[in-house]
């Protein structure tokens, strides 16, 4: 099995997500890939994938006591065999290895206080610490070209 040129979702070992394939409600894609992760009572992320995206599932034969040596992983025909039983029915807890240049949907929910929420905000398209690749930055240019 080749797993480079993969990133695991959760990232982090041994951590597990809750896996699901689910009807894409639009009709452009047949079904997407659901990762949703409960980090803490108050934090959850949640990352869904094109299919052709993801190369492999694992799914731990015990939650409490991941061991990539006890499980099973699906690839290729068989992660399509699976993915089509549990469409829009089951959940399984594992870990998905995506393509690391994979298009991916990042939704996140916090619970926070009326006043943390107000102070919160998403980083904005033109903020400098998100677009810090941009080299030519909206206004006035040094005059080298």
């Amino acid at each position: 099995m080749a797993l480079s040129g993969t990133i695991s979702i959760p990232p982090r070992f041994p951590e597990l997500a809750t896996i699901s394939f689910e009807t894409c409600d639009d009709g452009t894609h047949p079904m997407l890939v659901v990762a949703h992760q409960k980090l803490s009572p108050k934090l959850s992320i949640k990352r869904t994938f094109f299919p052709l995206d993801v190369k492999s599932l694992f799914v731990p034969k015990s939650t409490t006591d991941v061991d990539f040596e006890k499980g099973e992983w699906f690839e290729g025909v068989q992660l399509g065999q699976k993915a089509n039983l549990m469409l829009d029915r089951t959940k399984v807890e594992g870990i998905l290895f995506v393509r690391e240049q994979a298009q991916s949907l990042l939704e996140m929910e916090a619970g926070m206080t009326a006043a943390e929420s107000a102070e919160f905000y998403p980083p904005l398209p033109e903020d400098r610490s998100v677009n810090h690749y941009n080299m030519d930055p909206p206004g006035n240019t040094a005059g080298c070209h």
